[in-house]
């Protein structure tokens, strides 16, 4: 038994100065879709991008003003059975964000042209790939828990307890949930300390081995108990929209680079921020080091997202928008 068939296209996101999204009706079809295409033997999906839009809409677009949004997959739209996968692109060229040089028209194949708002495209028929998939991730990422994780020991720097001091509270500020390992102790225990005396909803997840050494924050919001540390992993990651890693050790690493090869996996599309940038610095230079030796794709690291701010961190989780999977 065989699956569907996938078709391969590139596409891109041209905004105007409203935030409306250019999206384009082909003569053969009911539905708005974006302006893009097929690949052509041996070309890569910015090159198709670039021929697309020229081709489509009469616009030339410089390539270096293009970056991925990322890699989507719905049903076709004109071809029952078939999946699409698209590679899209965003244009942030010199005229403004997302703004191409040249107005659009409808060229070749196109017959009608429609500036479409993403969080209100009602009335305008539109193809499924960019209903289901592109229009959502295009819209403003609703952080409502983070996951945080963090040492279980206070360390020898009062910075990196004020760090937690100060995401605690943000987090409160902003009426956003902790999701964290449910300790009292160390940096983590901090920050549960910090969102609760802010007023804030804080949510722990612990071991039962854990719990037996009454490790536990007494003043949480609510208290899940698992028995395996890969069950505390999973259970925390599902229960928030994004991830932050602040100061911790071994267990730390652990957690961030599992979320962190998920991310590049595809498997989930949640932004990750490091908190605190001059505790990070060193593993920022092995990453830089990976990344050279060709084992780290640069998108990869740029998805990560590090700040001493609280509140700047936590806007640039909101407006992130995930790489394109490492496969798929």
């Amino acid at each position: 038994m065989t699956g569907p068939v996938v078709i391969h296209v590139a596409a891109v996101v041209l905004r105007d100065r409203d935030g409306g999204v250019l999206c384009v009706r082909k003569a053969s079809s009911p539905r708005f879709q974006l302006p893009g295409g097929k690949l052509d033997p041996g070309e890569t999906p910015l090159d198709a991008a670039v021929r697309e839009v020229r081709e489509e809409i009469g616009v030339q677009i410089n390539p270096g003003d293009l970056e991925a949004v990322g890699t989507f997959t719905a049903d076709a739209s004109n071809e029952p059975g078939h999946l699409v996968t698209a590679t899209v692109f965003t244009h942030r060229g010199p005229d403004g964000p997302d703004s191409p040089s040249g107005a659009p028209r409808a060229c070749a194949e196109i017959a009608e042209l429609a500036w479409v708002d993403p969080a209100d495209p009602a009335g305008v028929a539109l193809a499924p790939l960019l209903r289901e998939a592109v229009f959502p991730a295009l819209l403003p990422r609703r952080v409502r828990a983070i996951a945080v994780y963090a040492g279980a020991n206070p360390g020898t720097n009062p910075a990196n307890l004020s760090l937690a001091d100060a995401f605690g509270a943000a987090l409160a500020t902003r009426g956003i949930g902790l999701v964290y390992g449910g300790s009292r102790l160390g940096v983590m225990g901090r920050v549960a300390q910090a969102t609760v005396s802010a007023g804030g909803q804080a949510t722990g997840v612990l071991t039962t081995h854990l719990a037996n050494y009454e490790l536990k924050f007494e003043h949480l919001t609510a208290l899940e108990v698992v028995e395996t540390m890969a069950e505390r992993k999973t259970r925390m990651s599902a229960l928030s929209d994004a991830i932050v890693a602040l100061p911790g050790g071994a267990g730390t690493l652990d957690e961030l680079l599992e979320e962190w090869t998920s991310q590049q996996l595809g498997l989930h599309r949640k932004p990750i921020g490091l908190l605190g940038t001059s505790f990070w610095a060193p593993f920022m230079t092995m990453v830089e080091h990976m990344v050279a030796e060709g084992f780290i794709r640069p998108a990869d690291r740029d998805a990560l997202v590090c700040s001493d701010d609280p509140d700047a961190l936590i806007d640039a989780l909101a407006s992130w928008t995930p790489p394109p999977p490492r496969w798929g």
